[in-house]
């Protein structure tokens, strides 16, 4: 546990493992998250890797993004490049979650060199195509409900003519309520909490920390490159790409998946049964195997 100044910037990082083992780092999602809560398995990957995990620059412990400084998903990229050599890394393996599995795809299209292979766990390449995906989920839902201002707005996103941004942007709008979480099998609240009281360390942390999230969207938003289609950089990636996917996550959908199996080169996809988005809390077993066997094959 630690901060490193890369740029005048302080990244708050955490290291776990032996550093003669290969390296795995570790690309939160949210956008925004931090690397708090995957600290256990962070750790449990550490008893066969060397594994840095990090809060992503204007997340919680790092410093905070300043004011009207859009910093978007290759300035990110950049930085955590300028991290591996500040921390003496030869090569790294990414594992990206979420949002951090299209930091992950964008850091080996551009850094190929820095890369040995590259994970994606529930993978968000295409805003778009996220957001699609989560209509279609969400819209039977909404239907059996008579709910139809949100239909209306399901409708919507799935408009062909509709921009990335703006179907982002309705998407992430619309509200989950306990029927819907139970509708889409998405981890329930207490689950989540049990996980995080029996595994997450407690931290003395200001109560502001845990509010940068908002500035650090609305400045990743800002810049624009996140809404992006970097589905179209899988096929030009050469290294070992490992995609997992929650049997229930609507956040990597179907035509992520297809992309992925049809387009990209050395790519192995793996479903994991019974988990949604958060596959280390709900499956941990299968969730280590196959990070295993990937890295270790």
């Amino acid at each position: 546990m630690a901060l490193i100044e890369i740029d005048d910037k302080k990244i708050y990082y955490e290291e776990f493992g032996a550093d003669n083992n290969k390296t795995i780092v570790y690309f939160h999602g949210g956008p925004g998250e931090s690397c708090l809560t995957y600290t256990h398995q962070a750790k449990v990957l550490g008893e066969k890797f060397h594994v840095i995990s990090f809060d992503q620059y204007g997340v919680l412990r790092s410093d905070a993004i300043p004011e009207n400084t859009p910093f978007g998903v290759k300035d990110h990229v950049e930085l955590i490049e300028q991290m591996r050599i500040a921390l003496g890394i030869k090569t790294w393996t990414p594992l990206g979650h979420s949002y951090g599995g299209m930091l992950a795809c964008c850091y080996a299209f551009l850094y190929p060199n820095s890369v040995d292979k590259v994970i994606y766990d529930c993978p968000m390449w295409s805003t778009l195509s996220t957001a699609r995906t989560i209509a279609s989920a969400f819209l039977p839902y909404y239907k059996d409900h008579n709910d139809e201002s949100k239909i209306r707005i399901c409708n919507y996103i799935l408009n062909d003519n509709i921009s990335a941004e703006n179907a982002f942007k309705k998407a992430i709008s619309l509200e989950v309520d306990d029927g819907l979480k139970k509708f889409c099998h998405v981890i329930d609240d207490k689950e989540y909490e049990d996980y995080i009281v029996k595994y997450i360390p407690q931290v003395d942390i200001p109560e502001e920390y845990w509010y940068k999230y908002l500035h650090f969207t609305k400045m990743l938003f800002a810049k624009g490159d996140f809404y992006d289609n970097y589905l179209l950089q899988l096929s030009e990636i050469e290294k070992p790409q490992l995609l997992m996917v929650g049997e229930y996550d609507i956040t990597c959908g179907k035509d992520q998946i297809d992309w992925f199996c049809n387009r990209s080169k050395n790519g192995k996809y793996v479903s994991l049964e019974n988990s949604a988005h958060l596959s280390w809390m709900q499956v941990p077993d299968k969730y280590l195997t196959t990070i295993t066997d990937f890295m270790e094959g």
